[in-house]
């Protein structure tokens, strides 16, 4: 008997530290698929959080993300029923009024939509052949205006102007399959192009998946490579071998991942956990430990893995309910060590983070269930920032039940909670930015995709008051110019701008130091000429 009574006492005291954490929840329908999006769209200086629903909802949502009160909704239905949005939509100022619309491709409606941020009024839609593929955003034909490009039911990839949402092209890629991926997109063999690549969702029995990579001004095919079975969800993007060109990281559901020389499509390396699960949602890179250079975080059925960037095998984090965490990971630094956690929301319900460093320790793991009383199916990632702006990072995640075809008893719940005081960065959409690429490559949209022609050596890397630059010159070269040197943080924003002065001749290497005391801790990328560096700031 006391055994029962100290059991339910840590149970009970469980569930009140877990209340006191909670900043606010709000009852769906339905379950919300994909993954939310954050950012201000309606200029009040505050994030708001955007996420659709599945059928027996059916509503493309806005809430404010401080206290979660309704901004607006939008029903996708075009005949008053079977509307439903799984994937994840993405918020972009595409008319530059300061003020972010919201896109979404929807699923059950063949349609994309662009949504005014502040209202959720209709600003255009677009036919398409409906869609369970992310939208990404960049200006892909080099013509000074951004373009729209998502994945469609059919194998095809379709291309609207951002503005107006004219298409401007489809093209086939498997006709016998669809394209589930988001695209992802950068500069892959850095001719100064963007490039986009998808991977293929073909379940017939004996048909070849493939990973597809396609010049973006004219749709080229550069290259395609087989596939073990069938991928879900998108590539990651790092330049994980630092020969100045990226690599593509992407899992299929025969539990294969692969690393591929973004260039030409070759096999870097591949590998398969034993026993394997299928890889169903997105690697996540990057560096969440002490050893300074990337990782890869893999959701691999009940297992998140983490590998080095050469494939070695780090640690596994098991969950022995079996819990899934089909739309992978978020990385973000919530303990305050300025090094991100993993944090994650699995299927049987709940939410959990846990510290990369050695081997992994868990910072908190709470059962969503046993708070809300029903059972919760968490089939998106989180997404984390300080949306009440009290100094404390937060998570935001949306678990819900889903039965179909008879779908009337559907329902779901969107979650805020401190998830605790660090540096973090934010993580705030699907795959983590506009251009799909999980990971910090070439990030910030304010630093274009440009050919990495040269590199110059950041140290000391981690910093913390400065930053020395030194510029290898070549044997012959003499140098006698102003350079501008630009620093941008994760999102996007130039934190800092210094003008120098560069003297050289061959026999030295110039050497310049920079105060960045002024700068908080975090990840940075230094632009200078054609060139993006990477470094930390760390205290």
């Amino acid at each position: 008997m006391k055994t029962f009574y100290l059991f339910y006492l840590i149970f009970f005291l469980a569930l009140t530290s877990f209340a006191q954490e909670i900043n606010w929840t709000f009852e769906l329908k339905d379950s919300s698929f994909g993954q939310t999006a954050a950012g201000d769209i309606d200029g009040d200086g505050k994030l708001e959080l955007v996420f659709g629903c599945y059928r027996n909802d059916g509503n493309i949502y806005a809430l404010n993300a401080e206290d979660g009160s309704l901004l607006w909704k939008y029903n996708t239905s075009l005949n008053g029923k079977d509307a439903c949005n799984d994937a994840a939509p993405i918020i972009y100022d595409i008319d530059e009024d300061g003020i972010p619309e919201v896109i979404v491709a929807s699923s059950c409606t063949a349609r994309t939509y662009c949504l005014n941020g502040t209202d959720g009024t209709v600003k255009w839609a677009a036919q398409s052949r409906g869609s369970d593929s992310p939208p990404s955003i960049a200006d892909i034909d080099n013509d000074g205006k951004d373009e729209i490009l998502h994945g469609e039911f059919g194998g095809y990839v379709i291309c609207f102007d951002a503005l107006t949402g004219a298409q401007e092209w489809e093209i086939a890629v498997d006709t016998h399959s669809w394209i589930q991926t988001a695209p992802s997109i950068a500069d892959f063999d850095l001719d100064g192009n963007l490039d986009f690549v998808v991977a293929t969702w073909n379940a017939v029995e004996g048909d070849t998946n493939r990973v597809y990579a396609y010049r973006g001004y004219d749709q080229k095919l550069l290259w395609s490579f087989d596939l073990a079975k069938y991928a879900y969800h998108g590539t990651a993007i790092a330049n994980l071998d630092e020969d100045f060109y990226p690599e593509l990281v992407i899992g299929d559901y025969s539990g294969l991942l692969i690393v591929l020389n973004a260039e030409d499509g070759s096999l870097v390396w591949d590998a398969v956990d034993s026993p394997s699960y299928y890889i169903g949602g997105p690697v996540a890179i990057g560096n969440i430990d002490t050893e300074l250079e990337e990782e890869l975080v893999i959701p691999t059925g009940s297992q998140i893995v983490c590998r080095n960037k050469n494939g070695d095998l780090k640690w596994k984090i098991v969950q022995n309910d079996a819990g899934q965490s089909f739309r992978g990971v978020a990385l973000s630094d919530i303990t305050g060590d300025n090094i991100p956690d993993i944090l994650l929301a699995t299927s049987t319900g709940k939410v959990a983070a846990y510290s990369g460093i050695g081997t992994p320790s868990q910072i908190f793991e709470y059962n969503i269930n046993d708070y809300y009383g029903k059972s919760l199916d968490f089939n998106n990632a989180p997404i984390v920032a300080d949306f009440d702006e009290d100094g404390t990072l937060d998570m935001f995640v949306i678990g819900g039940y889903t039965t179909y075809p008879d779908y009337e008893s559907n329902y779901g719940l969107a979650i805020s909670f401190k998830a605790g005081k660090g540096a973090g960065p934010d993580w705030l959409m699907f795959q983590k930015n506009i251009r799909r690429t999980s990971s910090d490559y070439l990030d910030p949209v304010s630093v274009k995709d440009v050919p990495m022609l040269g590199k110059v050596i950041i140290s000391p890397n981690p910093s913390s008051e400065y930053i020395i630059i030194d510029y290898p010159f070549n044997k012959n070269e003499q140098v006698d110019m102003y350079e501008t040197i630009r620093i941008f943080d994760v999102l996007g924003n130039e934190m800092q701008t210094t003008c120098i002065h560069k003297q050289s001749t061959s026999q030295e290497r110039n050497r310049i130091q920079i105060n960045v005391s002024a700068l908080p801790t975090g990840t940075y990328f230094l632009r200078t000429g054609s060139v993006v560096q990477k470094f930390m700031i760390v205290r």
